[in-house]
């Protein structure tokens, strides 16, 4: 993972710089004899796990036999196909398809053309906008889908770079059913004394390109696990231990939080803010860590739709993003976020925020609890749990001596679902609503104990119970004695 997302940031360094280099005109070509067929194949083979990840179906389709020695930039040429193929991957959705084919025409003596196709069926560029999309700095609307597009000069430097060559590179496209993009070489062929071995046949498979032949270990780096097996390994977080849910689209940047917050805490992930809702009304985790830029519903809507639904209004969020003005960080925060933090941070500063958020809510959690033990009066309500909790303790003292009195009856007089009532209660008072309603039938019952001349039998249907038997069981495990003796401590006081 560190490997790829370093030759990443150098691919963009590099972009830079050419372009850079391209305003001063300082391009020059740097040509050294390969073999450019395998050259083409072996950059194509560093898309596979792409390919795999987002499940598109990679074909390489050629016809040509054998090597085409020449001599050739080696970097530029890998730049094409780098530009050319990352925007097929990044313009096609799930399950479509991208196809790389390369053919060779061979003309008088040794001069041959080279012809290298990437096709895909992604988005489509409009009619009007394809004689723009080589301009420089030039975006294409894409879908809500689709994020982080790039900066658009990379398709101004492809053609350079092709242009330096001696070639010509060509686009045909509809809207929403893909682009072809056309790359024309001319070379003149080499024909060297010795030539090093070809590489192992090409096979398909259900997944994509695989290599046959060779290191097991180069199959993985291709298309393995990124995880390598870490997951296995790592340190798993105690089985009471807070739940937390990751919100982030990139999937190394997920996996890397997972992978180390998981020796903390019970981890749940999602890839977009959609996703990520759905899994906030499932889970009803303690806390969200959520990424900004993401497709389907971004950060801040995911926040937004949190702080706002009487559900899961009380789950803290934090947003990670890499916009780090203060315009965005307000913006972040006025949507009711905990905390915002901006990239590139330092893991433990993270930690230790989330850390101080969820043991903030454990602290106000014990106090309801205190107040519960306190007796079921209502308390000065300060904020929507307050009145939430106001309202429950108050609905359960005027009900009490209902004995069929049930959580599904306490969960529709407050509006919600008996899952999202149990958890949202058990989140505030460490008390499920059954152990809520026995705890403040037993309170009760104990005052009555102590103020009244009622018999046991009697404060137990007072209070809700109907049969001494099990309200003695159930007193006996609360104040640690028998009603009847707690009378005689009481009354000896």
């Amino acid at each position: 993972m560190i490997r790829r997302n370093a030759k990443r940031l150098l691919h963009l360094v590099n972009q830079l710089l050419d372009f850079r280099k391209m305003e001063v005109n300082e391009l020059k070509l740097h040509l050294r004899e390969g073999d450019v067929i395998r050259f083409i194949r072996d950059t194509a083979y560093s898309f596979v796990d792409l390919a795999e990840k987002k499940n598109i179906s990679f074909q390489y389709d050629t016809a040509v036999c054998g090597m085409l020695v020449t001599r050739f930039d080696h970097d530029k040429l890998e730049r094409i196909l780098f530009n050319l193929l990352s925007n097929a991957f990044k313009f096609t959705p799930e399950h479509g398809a991208v196809t790389v084919g390369v053919s060779v025409e061979r003309r008088e003596e040794d001069n041959v053309l080279l012809a290298i196709s990437i096709r895909d069926t992604g988005i489509g560029v409009a009619p009007d906008k394809l004689d723009k999309i080589f301009e420089r700095f030039f975006q294409n609307e894409i879908p809500e889908t689709l994020i982080n597009q790039g900066s658009g000069i990379g398709l101004s430097i492809t053609q350079e770079f092709v242009r330096m060559h001696g070639g010509k590179l060509s686009v045909s496209s509809t809207v929403n059913e893909g682009s072809c993009f056309t790359v024309e070489l001319p070379f003149c062929e080499i024909h060297p004394a010795s030539l090093p071995q070809d590489a192992g046949p090409l096979e398909m498979s259900a997944q994509g390109l695989v290599v046959v032949g060779e290191d097991p270990e180069d199959e993985v780096a291709l298309g393995g696990d990124p995880a390598g097996g870490t997951l296995a390994a790592a340190q798993v977080a105690a089985k009471d231990a807070p739940t937390i849910l990751i919100v982030e689209d990139n999937e190394d940047f997920r996996f890397y939080l997972k992978d180390n917050l998981r020796a903390h805490y019970k981890v749940i992930e999602a890839s977009d803010g959609k996703e990520g809702w759905r899994k906030v009304l499932s889970a009803h985790s303690q806390l969200v860590v959520s990424d900004i830029s993401m497709p389907h519903m971004d950060g801040i809507q995911l926040c937004r739709k949190i702080r706002s639904d009487d559900r899961t209004k009380q789950i803290p969020v934090i947003l990670l993003t890499a916009m780090a003005g203060e315009s965005g960080v307000l913006q972040g925060l006025q949507t009711g976020a905990a905390d915002y933090i901006t990239k590139p941070f330092n893991f433990e500063v993270l930690l230790s925020k989330m850390r101080n958020i969820v043991e903030y809510n454990e602290t106000v959690k014990k106090t309801y609890q205190r107040q519960v033990q306190a007796g079921p009066a209502p308390v000065e309500p300060a904020s929507e749990d307050d009145v939430f909790l106001r309202e429950v303790l108050s609905y359960i003292d005027g009900e009490m001596g209902k004995t069929e009195l049930s959580v599904a009856e306490l969960a529709q007089k407050f509006h919600a679902s008996r899952s999202t009532f149990y958890k949202r209660l058990l989140l505030l008072t460490g008390k499920t609503p059954v152990e809520l309603i026995r705890h403040i039938r037993l309170q009760r019952a104990a005052e009555l104990l102590e103020k009244s001349q009622l018999t046991v039998a009697e404060i137990a249907y007072t209070v809700g119970f109907n049969n001494p038997k099990y309200f003695t069981q159930y007193f006996k495990e609360e104040f640690g004695c028998i009603p009847t003796a707690w009378r005689r401590e009481r009354m000896a006081r």
